[in-house]
């Protein structure tokens, strides 16, 4: 009776059939979510690597049979992290959930290579012969190390021109880049998936037009949302969202998309060749985005605003298309008759409490605050302002400072060059030692002119960062604190002078 179960057993595990393959080729929909990551200056022109980061849903409706199968999705971003990516959907459970990407490229033939035989070519650079021996490959792709007839070998250490050839493509690897995953089910069936993962190579950066009034009393302020796909994968008509706010994440990098790797430094040992390597072959740039698409709608019906916890999330109303190499603009912010003031900026170095005398021009600066009374009230995300004022006719450039995220209620500031025409100058006018609670330090007394050659009153500001803890111990003009910085405002008559003089303490130890 045991000998007869035995035989059995044996059967049952004989006619299990093997793993089904099942391949979903297509996306019926896809949601792309991309974040400000790593603070990238401008997404047209990142580099593709590691930059730019984007949360990737797409359903997918597959028929699957009962038992094991190996699902395979197609089509999916060349810029996928498959240790993110999540299936959602299944009655069955996931058997692994690990995710393969499993894309050809020159480190994925080497990494799915190994342990196969390969061809080893060498080409004497001194002769011109060509050689090809059978060998097997032992390790890579970073470093590629061959098993040659006996002996060790580090790919390009011989000093003569080395490749490899390979006698066939691994069956996992594919063309396009796909992720694939083993799953169970009890009984077969249609089923509508969920694949969320995250990819890097897609970026968003805002930017802003400032046109400033004829009369410098107002200003209109334009806001785009600038999307760059670095990747060879597109997403047609997606859900497309941009979320503000810097991620706390760890740099990722991804070496499918390398070459193998080569050492400048080959092994001196008796197994290996020796002399100079020749060069390793330079990792060909990105192809350059294709082309840049305006869409100019009405910010009202474009884009929306939303919280996402501390995160600010701004979705396109409708679905758009994010190309593969492609920039595109949505317009997201247009606001009329914003109110602002103009100052006239200059910052006290910090030799200012110890050096002699100095003179320079003032920064005008013009200065908001985001309310609704001001004419703004939306929160501002990361990005440069061009500012620009219409004489006439032609409108002028005047100057691109950046701003940081502006929440609600927050004021800010935007730099425009200098003013030669409003000036400062300081001079030293007493410096001596100072010894308090045990502590030496110095006091120093600064005497600052500002003149304004204009025809109009300006309002100018001196500006000294309290570093190593200056303090104000005597001053002829109040000072406030403004973001750390301590700060005396003085309106100056046109072509007339203002004097402010003031004593800070510092401590040396």
């Amino acid at each position: 009776m045991g000998g007869l179960g035995g035989v059995l057993a044996l059967l049952r595990l004989l006619t299990v059939p093997a793993v089904a393959e099942v391949v979903s080729p297509s996306v019926e929909s896809v949601a792309v979510t991309i974040y400000q990551d790593r603070e990238v200056p401008d997404p047209a022109a990142a580099k593709w690597d590691g930059y730019g980061l984007a949360m990737i849903s797409e359903t997918r409706t597959v028929d699957l049979p009962a038992g094991q199968t190996r699902l395979t999705f197609v089509d999916v971003a060349d810029g996928a992290l498959p240790q993110t990516a999540t299936l959602e959907g299944l009655p069955g459970r996931i058997v692994e959930q690990n995710f393969d990407f499993n894309v050809l490229t020159p480190a994925t033939l080497i990494q799915h290579s190994v342990g196969r035989p390969v061809r080893l070519i060498r080409i004497n650079r001194r002769s011109g012969e060509r050689t090809v021996e059978d060998a097997v490959l032992r390790s890579g792709p970073a470093g590629v190390v061959l098993d040659v007839g006996g002996r060790t070998e580090a790919l390009g250490c011989s000093g003569d021109l080395e490749g490899l050839v390979f006698p066939e493509t691994p069956r996992e690897l594919t063309g396009e880049p796909t992720l694939s995953t083993l799953v169970s089910l009890d009984r077969p069936g249609r089923y509508k998936l969920r694949l969320s993962y995250l990819a890097i190579g897609l970026a968003w950066r805002a930017s802003y037009v400032a046109e400033v009034a004829p009369d410098a009393s107002r200003l209109t302020l334009t806001g785009w949302i600038t999307l760059a796909n670095h990747g060879d994968t597109g997403f047609p008509a997606a859900h497309t969202s941009v979320v503000a706010g810097t991620l706390a994440r760890r740099a990722v990098e991804r070496v499918e998309r390398a070459l193998p790797e080569r050492s400048d430094e080959c092994w001196p040992m008796e197994n290996s060749h020796s002399g100079v390597p020749p060069p390793s072959p330079a990792v060909p740039a990105p192809p350059a985005l294709a082309e840049v698409v305006v869409t100019a709608q009405r910010r009202d019906e474009a884009v929306k605003l939303r919280e996402l916890g501390d995160y600010k999330l701004y979705s396109i109303d409708e679905p758009t298309t994010v190309a593969a190499r492609q920039t595109k603009q949505v317009l997201f912010l247009e606001q009329d008759d914003v109110k602002f003031d103009r100052v006239y900026v200059y910052r006290l170095n910090r030799e200012a409490s110890e050096g002699a005398h100095d003179e320079g021009p003032t920064v005008p600066t013009l200065r908001l605050r985001n309310t609704p009374e001001t004419g703004l009230g939306r929160p501002l995300p990361t990005g440069a302002v061009s500012i620009r004022q219409r004489r006439g006719e032609h409108e002028f450039f005047l100057a691109e400072p950046e701003i940081r995220n502006i929440p609600v209620g927050e004021p800010f500031e935007l730099a425009v060059g200098q003013a030669s025409d409003v000036r400062v100058s300081w001079r030293l006018t007493g410096l001596q030692s100072v010894k308090r609670n045990g502590r030496e330090g110095v006091r120093a007394t600064v005497e600052a002119t500002l003149s304004n050659a204009k025809g109009a009153p300006v309002l100018a500001e001196l500006r000294l960062d309290p570093w190593q803890g200056d303090r104000v111990i005597a001053e002829s003009r109040r000072h406030l604190m403004r973001e750390g910085e301590i700060v005396w405002s003085a309106p100056v008559s046109p072509n007339g002078q203002v004097s402010i003089t003031y004593t800070v303490e510092r401590m040396t130890d």
